[in-house]
């Protein structure tokens, strides 16, 4: 079985890391905002400085609105 070599791989111009979403995709890792699309029947983003289509954005607003506390809000009332 051959690899691939690194230039051939799909890189992420973030340039990856634990919350790159191309990274996460490539481990077989959960992409939250993958599921919502898919669950909107919206296409998911290539990367993670593809800019968010205005159904997107509205998308993750609505869940943010909905009550959703993200783990950074958690953070934040945490260290009060």
């Amino acid at each position: 079985m051959k690899r691939k070599r690194a230039e051939e791989e799909e890189l992420c111009p973030c340039g990856g890391g634990q919350s790159c979403i191309v990274d996460r995709r490539k481990l077989g890792d959960w992409v939250h905002e993958d599921d919502l699309f898919k669950e909107a029947g919206l296409p998911i983003r290539k990367n993670c400085l593809t800019p968010l289509t205005k159904k997107q954005q509205k998308i993750l607003d609505d869940m943010v609105n909905s009550g959703f506390e993200s783990i950074e809000y958690r953070w934040k009332n945490d260290t009060y």
